[in-house]
């Protein structure tokens, strides 16, 4: 897989003011220390948060797992994914917020069928289109089109983000409490994506300060599993090997590295420009 890798833009993409992001700000890969752990020996299992208990996946400020970053293959032929990285003090996190939710929009230029440039300067080499659902707000589902290859010639993925409020599966009141204390910011929703093959993935993440200054992003995937009717339950019909979640790990830290080098400079462009500007 190459970080290096470039889909090409439309030529009405190409002048868009947007396109300066695709162009100008180049994926960086990874370090060799994190590479280390992604493209080494999976992951313990037994070191793993199991499905079931997802929440306990959710740390107070400051409390970590022995596997920030690491995947494994469970015994029953589910996956299990988690990723960490560190935002410097430098950027305030609201600004990725702002952009997770601005990205779900079309520029207003943009051609029918060719995707979102919005979604592509996030990964050039993967990421192809995202909206919500309904075209208003995330309340039906978003959408992505991506690839998790980095430009290595694997095919678009359709896939569909529900949310889904954890108070229903387990999230109490005293677990709540007990992140608000140490600082964590406490979201109440977290997310399973469908796809257009059959399986599903339960994800999770927190963006939270750092003791020792700025912010960190925590993630998990187990793949295989999703909420329904107050458990976790599992779907043996996922797909999903050691080779997967390599993919999916490297995919997942390298774009979000990426961010961190436009989301400022994108920020204060586009913030306070009409919502669907190019």
């Amino acid at each position: 897989m190459s970080y290096k890798t470039m889909q090409q833009l439309s030529p009405v993409e190409q002048n868009m003011p947007l396109a300066k992001y695709f162009y100008d700000y180049p994926m960086k890969d990874l370090p060799e220390e994190v590479k280390s752990v992604i493209f080494g020996h999976p992951m313990d299992p037994k070191d793993a948060i199991p499905a079931e208990k997802f929440i306990d996946w959710m740390l107070p400020c400051g409390k970590y797992l022995k596997n920030e970053n690491g995947y494994c293959m469970l015994e029953d032929g589910s996956g299990y994914i988690a990723t960490y990285m560190k935002i410097p003090a430098s950027i305030d996190v609201k600004k990725m917020f702002w952009y997770l939710n601005w990205l779900n929009i079309h520029p207003k230029s943009q051609p029918a069928g060719s995707g979102n440039i919005r979604y592509k300067i996030w990964n050039p080499a993967d990421h192809w289109d995202h909206y919500f659902v309904n075209w208003k707000d995330a309340s039906e589902g978003v959408h992505t089109t991506e690839s998790l290859d980095l430009g290595e010639g694997d095919r678009k993925y359709d896939t569909i983000r529900h949310a889904f409020n954890l108070r229903e599966y387990g999230l109490t009141e005293e677990k709540i409490q007990e992140l608000k204390a140490s600082g964590c910011p406490v979201k109440e929703t977290s997310d399973f994506e469908s796809f257009d093959e059959p399986g599903f993935h339960l994800t999770m993440g927190q963006i939270r300060p750092c003791l020792d200054g700025g912010w960190e992003r925590r993630s998990v995937e187990w793949i295989g599993w999703r909420p329904e009717n107050g458990k976790i339950v599992r779907e043996p019909r996922t797909s999903c090997s050691d080779a997967y979640l390599r993919k999916v790990a490297y995919h997942t830290l390298i774009e979000w590295n990426h961010l961190l080098d436009f989301i400022n400079d994108l920020y204060e462009e586009y913030h306070d420009l009409p919502v669907d500007a190019d």
